[in-house]
């Protein structure tokens, strides 16, 4: 019988995907922080109505200050700096090879769990983070075949910006494992979270989106970016219920998968 830390980081791997695919359509000539930003609003409905429906808002307010804090730095790695780095490398290198990269968030979220938290990698553990990462690895050496339109400066900017995306993508696991526990339920830590990275959006997207660009965009832009954001916070909130349960060292190689 799989454990459920292991089910819900499966969930979460099959949701994160769909995120990189919808992103993929969705950011095709918008703005990847301005794409990021509408994509983190539009999840944020999903993730009120599932701790409505829960009772979140009953139960009382984490006692430790600093869980809000890591919570929010949790949002603005994964949302504001991750999500966007990940959609402007999906403009260079594509969905694929963007998305494969980003399992190299693995190796980050790894090492830092192991620094940080004092958690134990086993063999078993080893080896499929192992699978994992060299998966990304082999991806992050393949080239455009001959003839392509997409040339070496082009794949190189891409490979850059999706390894740095896996970077703070693994760091804000980190952020997340010792804090959710504090909340009434880890989906109402993913929306803390996700408030916070739209507070940080703000300062950014203030000067790039106005009423002319933002009708300038098609519709099918809105509604691939809603259902890349939707995807993304589901796929989230299922890591979150599995770092719950389970070390990063074990939930993240599955989640990445």
């Amino acid at each position: 019988m799989i454990e459920p830390a292991a089910l819900f980081a499966i969930c979460a791997a099959f949701f994160l995907a769909l995120r990189d695919i919808f992103g993929r359509f969705g950011v095709r000539g918008v703005d990847p922080i301005v794409g990021s930003a509408a994509s983190a609003l539009a999840g944020l409905p999903i993730l009120l109505v599932i701790s409505l429906a829960a009772g979140d808002f009953a139960q009382p307010w984490p006692k430790r200050a600093w869980t809000l804090w890591s919570i929010a730095l949790a949002g603005i790695l994964r949302i504001t700096a991750a999500r966007t780095l990940l959609f402007a490398a999906t403009q260079h290198i594509g969905a694929a090879r963007a998305g494969t990269l980003g399992t190299t968030s693995t190796f980050f979220a790894m090492a830092l769990g192991l620094a940080f938290l004092d958690e134990r990698l086993t063999p078993a553990i080893g080896a499929g983070a192992a699978l994992v990462i060299g998966g990304g690895t082999l991806m992050a050496r393949s080239r455009p075949a001959p003839g392509s339109q997409d040339p070496g400066a082009r794949h190189l900017k891409g490979v850059t910006l999706a390894l740095l995306s896996a970077l703070a993508f693994g760091a804000s696991s980190v952020f997340v494992r010792p804090a959710v526990g504090d909340f009434a339920s880890p989906n109402q830590a993913n929306l803390y979270a996700n408030l916070f990275a739209l507070l940080f959006f703000i300062p950014s997207c203030w000067r790039r989106l106005g009423p002319a660009r933002a009708g300038a965009w098609p519709l099918k832009a809105w509604i691939y970016l809603t259902l890349a954001g939707s995807a993304a916070s589901l796929g989230v909130t299922f890591m979150y219920l599995a770092l719950a349960r389970a070390p990063v060292v074990f939930v993240t190689p599955i989640a990445q998968s």
